[in-house]
């Protein structure tokens, strides 16, 4: 890309005052290398300008701003005269460009040993480069799976690689509170569990015990009726045993 500002030329600080002494040492200088003549006709001047004016085309390059009106620059255009010439380039390169004479022996040598054929080809393409290779950026997937191995340097040679464990990253302050949260709220669950199972198991021993104990009234109570019943009947055959034994013993 090229800017405006770069064609133009910058613009230069302010000249200071020539030597006089200096100046009067060029002009001589310049009156002995070079003849001045003066050009006295018209047509002339006109034939100068107006070929000078035709190799020269005004182009706008750029863009002008919009505050600012477009500026053109003058830019000289040379072509070829057209004049009949033998069909060709321009520049002609001599014979020995492209052919060469009687060679010396030196010389012989020289471009033997340079010349390369077709065998010479194929032997060194079977030669290996060591300086090309690089096995170890070359990963080998078998059936089998992906080896656990890098090729380093050259000859090949394999190392095994330590897989390195995993540090546990602590979490951050308001995971560890949510964390301490739940763990608190797991444990006074587990609290309240446990204590509705032993006032339960509490409760169920309690019915059991009075349930033990109703029961060993109740047998009791049957025992003790049963007893009575068994001394009523007693009392009530024994009377009558008595009172015939008395009057035996009176006759």
């Amino acid at each position: 890309r090229v800017r405006r500002n770069e064609l133009q030329s910058p613009a230069s600080s302010p000249r200071s005052s020539p030597d006089p002494d200096l100046t009067e040492l060029l002009r001589a200088r310049i009156g002995e290398d070079y003849t001045f003549a003066g050009v006295t006709q018209d047509g002339e001047i006109d034939e100068v300008m107006g070929g000078s004016d035709a190799d020269e085309t005004e182009l706008i390059l750029f863009a002008a701003p919009s505050s600012a009106a477009p500026q053109s620059q003058k830019i000289r255009l040379s072509s070829p005269d057209a004049e009949p010439r033998e069909p060709g380039m321009l520049v002609k390169p001599p014979r020995s460009y492209y052919f060469t004479d009687e060679v010396t022996s030196d010389r012989e040598e020289e471009l033997q040993a340079a010349a390369v054929d077709g065998d010479a080809v194929l032997e060194m393409s079977r030669v290996p480069w060591a300086g090309c290779a690089v096995p170890w950026k070359v990963t080998t997937i078998s059936a089998a799976g992906l080896q656990k191995t890098i090729r380093v340097g050259h000859p090949p040679k394999l190392i095994p690689v330590e897989e390195k464990a995993h540090k546990k990253k602590r979490k951050g302050k308001k995971a560890r509170i949510i964390l301490r949260k739940k763990m608190q709220a797991t444990t006074t669950k587990q609290e309240e569990q446990s204590r509705t199972a032993q006032e339960k198991e509490e409760a169920d021993r309690e019915k059991r015990t009075r349930r033990n104990r109703e029961k060993k009234v109740k047998k009791k109570a049957r025992e003790k009726a049963k007893k009575a019943v068994d001394d009523t009947v007693t009392a009530e055959a024994q009377p009558d045993g008595e009172e015939g034994g008395g009057s035996h013993e009176t006759d």
